[in-house]
C-alpha cells in the first residue's frame, strides 16, 4: 500500500521493556497501537497506545493493520516472531515490504542456554501445530529435541507417548516460565516427567543419553506401501473387503503423495490403503471413511 507506515514486529521476553534495545524500546514507546496476546501486552500496560488483544484468530490483526495504514502500529510477539510466531502469517498476508521485524531471544534458545546445550543439531517443534504422534520418527532418531508443549500436549504426556513407544533413552528438561522471576528447570528421566505437573509456559528439551542407539518401532519390517494381504485383517468370508497388494501399490505411486499431503478413502473397507498412504503422508492427514461397523471395527485394529 503506497505510504503506508511500516508495521514493526517486536520480540519481547518477559523482562517486559527492559529486555529489549534502545531501538526496539523506543519503537514501541512511540507505536499509537500495539496488538499482541493479553499476557504480552501486560508488559506494556503502562503505554498510552491503543491496544488490540489477538487471540488464535490472526486475520483480526490483518484487517485493523489494512484499516490503519498512517498508524504507526507493533505487533508485540512473545520471543522471536519469526520462530513460530506470527511474522511469517502477517508477511504472507499482507507482503513482507509492509513490515519490519525486531527479533529478541527465543524461549527455545533460552531452554537450550539454560541446560547448557547447543541447538544447532536439534530437532525442534510445536505442539500447538502438529500432533505428538506425526513427529515420533524424528525424535527416535534425533541426537536432541526442543519442543513447545501445548494444552493438548504436556510434558507429562510426551514423556508417557514417548515411553509407550520404546523411546525412553532421552534425560529430559522441562523449562517454564523462561526470563521470569519463577523460571524453574526440571530435570529427569521421562518416567518421572510423566507424575508431575508444569507451568503451560514451558519448553521441553530432551538429550539423548550417551551410546544409546534408537528403539526401532513395530512398524519396521514392514514397507511403506504394498504391504502383502496377510498384514491386514480383513472382513472375509464377508465380502473380501481389500484392495490388494499390487492394487494397492500402483494406486499409491499414481496419487504421488507427499508428507504433508491430505487424503479422502471413501468406502475405505478394511482400511489398508487408507494406512499404507497414512504412512508416506505422516505430517498431512488421511480420512478413511466407510459406513459398514463391522468395516469400520477392521480399519481400528488394522
Amino acid at each position: 500500500m503506497a505510504g503506508a507506515e511500516k508495521v514493526y514486529i517486536v520480540g519481547i521476553g518477559d523482562d517486559g521493556l527492559d529486555g529489549l534495545t534502545a531501538a526496539a524500546r523506543k519503537l514501541v514507546e512511540q507505536a499509537e497501537l500495539l496488538l499482541g496476546e493479553p499476557p504480552v501486552l501486560a508488559h506494556v500496560a503502562a503505554l498510552p497506545a491503543e491496544r488490540l488483544a489477538l487471540g488464535p484468530d490472526l486475520s483480526e490483526a490483518v484487517r485493523r493493520i489494512e484499516a490503519a495504514p498512517g498508524k504507526r502500529i507493533v505487533v508485540l510477539v512473545a520471543g522471536d516472531p519469526l520462530f513460530y510466531g506470527v511474522a511469517r502469517y502477517l508477511c504472507d498476508r499482507l507482503g513482507k515490504e509492509r513490515f519490519e521485524v525486531v527479533p529478541h531471544v527465543s524461549a527455545m534458545q533460552l531452554a537450550f542456554a539454560r541446560v547448557k546445550e547447543s541447538w544447532e543439531d536439534a530437532f525442534l517443534a510445536n505442539l500447538a501445530g502438529h500432533s505428538l504422534e506425526v513427529l515420533l520418527d524424528p525424535i527416535r532418531s534425533a541426537e536432541k529435541v526442543g519442543l513447545f508443549t501445548s494444552e493438548a500436549w504436556p510434558p507429562a504426556a510426551v514423556a508417557r507417548t514417548l515411553l509407550d513407544e520404546g523411546i525412553d533413552y532421552f534425560t529430559a528438561y522441562v523449562c517454564e516460565n523462561l526470563g521470569s522471576p519463577d523460571e524453574r528447570v526440571t530435570q529427569g528421566e521421562l518416567q518421572e516427567i510423566t507424575g508431575q505437573s508444569f507451568a503451560p509456559m514451558n519448553v521441553m528439551v530432551l538429550v539423548r543419553k550417551p551410546h544409546v542407539p534408537d528403539r526401532p518401532n513395530e512398524a519396521i519390517g514392514r514397507r511403506l506401501f504394498g504391504n502383502p494381504d496377510e498384514a491386514f485383517l480383513q472382513s472375509r468370508p464377508k465380502r473380501g473387503l481389500l484392495t490388494p497388494a499390487e492394487i494397492r501399490a500402483i494406486a499409491l505411486a499414481e496419487l504421488d503423495l507427499g508428507p504433508a499431503s491430505i487424503v479422502w478413502d471413501v468406502g475405505a473397507g478394511s482400511g489398508s490403503v487408507a494406512i499404507e498412504a497414512a504412512q508416506i503422508a505422516r505430517q498431512g492427514t488421511v480420512y478413511a471413511i466407510e459406513m459398514d461397523p463391522e468395516d469400520h471395527q477392521l480399519i481400528v485394529e488394522n
